[in-house]
């Protein structure tokens, strides 16, 4: 399928390795299947992964995606045509989180596969800085930064999953990054419940067609 210490190889911080890592394991065996990685940038969750065909979507020309476009505005792909769509990172940036949601369902095949993460506004360490009177990490702030990077709004596991469920999804998997601090995991990622990891990790399976 792909080569297990790909993303170990790369110098990337500790949390995004485990959640790359995370990603790739839940998309299994994909020889058959279509993909399209949205938000690949410039290095690809899809890379190496073997499939009948991967389509890299992003907003920035510079990385060289398959598709360049304003996902404020859409998938601009046929409905029911992809497989799989990974989605890292990305709707916390989108200003309609929901008909990114819908605009995912259009494009999918019933029965295919939507795997997104997107940090968690309710992870045990962003707890304790609420009850120091910090703001969480990677939180929406108010900001005059008008470019894709900035987060628009902040999601925990409860939220998200409700608006999948709403939206046509079944869930299939919910897992996370773990707890991390300054690089280092701080307690077993095997006992750490999901709610409380520093990303929400969701597989989730297309049921229903939207109307």
């Amino acid at each position: 399928m792909f080569k297990k210490n790909y993303f170990m190889e790369k110098n990337l911080p500790l949390q995004t390795k485990i959640r790359y890592r995370k990603m790739r394991l839940l998309i299994g065996n994909a020889d058959d299947k279509i993909i399209l990685d949205i938000g690949a940038g410039r290095l690809p969750i899809s890379k190496g992964i073997k499939t009948k065909r991967t389509l890299r979507l992003d907003g920035v020309k510079k990385y060289s995606p398959d598709i360049c476009c304003d996902l404020d505005k859409g998938i601009p792909l046929k409905n029911n045509s992809v497989d799989i769509i990974i989605a890292g990172e990305i709707i916390e940036h989108i200003y309609n989180p929901i008909k990114f949601i819908k605009e995912c369902n259009k494009v999918l095949k019933k029965g295919g596969f939507l795997i997104l993460s997107t940090p968690n506004i309710c992870s045990l360490k962003n707890r304790f800085k609420i009850f120091v009177g910090q703001l969480p990490e990677y939180c929406a702030e108010p900001s005059e930064d008008e470019s894709f990077e900035r987060h628009i709004i902040d999601f925990n596991f409860p939220r998200l999953v409700q608006i999948l469920k709403k939206n046509g999804f079944k869930i299939i998997k919910k897992t996370s990054n773990g707890i991390i601090y300054h690089s280092q995991s701080i307690f077993p990622r095997f006992l750490t419940p999901p709610q409380f990891g520093e990303t929400i990790i969701i597989k989730s399976k297309k049921v229903n067609n939207l109307k």
